[in-house]
């Protein structure tokens, strides 16, 4: 339990350096504003650090996702539903406002991501994801190093354009930010379907 506290505290400070989370909240708050988000899957949960922005910021219920939870015991918290799968939180929830990827999708095989974009479009009209550009090959390198020698991880190249043109035929309009921090070319995605 000490180990975990102590790992959970060490991300934490590590996400203030490298990850421009001021920023993207401000983006969101403007994306988001009047939108009405009542439920949010929040893919890619891990510490909560998004989960409990969500909930100050929003007041919504969030469904945190993350393969972590299939082996760990998580604090109960109101507003929160946790799910090791997606697939089962998309299966048993039937309308969710706002799906929110960071930077999971890196860690997904190709043909995993293009299933869990087809699965999440069924799901919602409002698609929030945060990842490393893979256009950018110095950072997108430094970050395929850090979770290699951190996470021991196999990371795959994501490019914006590639989900730009995968959502934009099904009714999304997409707007792209490029928010580089340090080395790291992080991107921000917010897709909202035309209604």
């Amino acid at each position: 339990m000490a180990f975990n506290n102590l790992f959970a505290s060490m991300r934490k400070i590590g996400r203030e350096i490298v990850l421009p989370a001021d920023r993207i909240k401000i983006i969101c708050r403007k994306a988001l504003a009047g939108k009405g988000i009542k439920t949010i899957l929040d893919f890619g949960s891990g510490t909560l650090f998004w989960t409990d922005w969500f909930i100050q910021e929003f007041k919504s219920k969030v469904y945190a996702v993350d393969v972590y939870y299939s082996n760990a015991i998580m604090p109960i918290r109101d507003n929160v539903i946790y799910y090791s799968d997606v697939s089962k939180c998309l299966q048993e929830n039937a309308e969710i406002s706002l799906v929110w990827v960071c930077d999971v999708l890196h860690h997904l095989q190709p043909s995993d991501t293009d299933i869990f974009l087809k699965g999440i479009c069924n799901k919602t009209d409002i698609i929030i994801i945060k990842d490393i550009d893979a256009n950018h090959k110095f950072g997108n390198y430094m970050n395929r190093m850090h979770d290699k020698i951190i996470n021991k991880e196999t990371i795959y190249d994501i490019y914006p354009e590639k989900i730009i043109s995968f959502l934009k035929p099904i009714g999304y309009e997409a707007s792209f930010i490029y928010i580089p921090k340090i080395w790291y070319p992080h991107f921000l995605l917010i897709a909202i379907r035309n209604n």
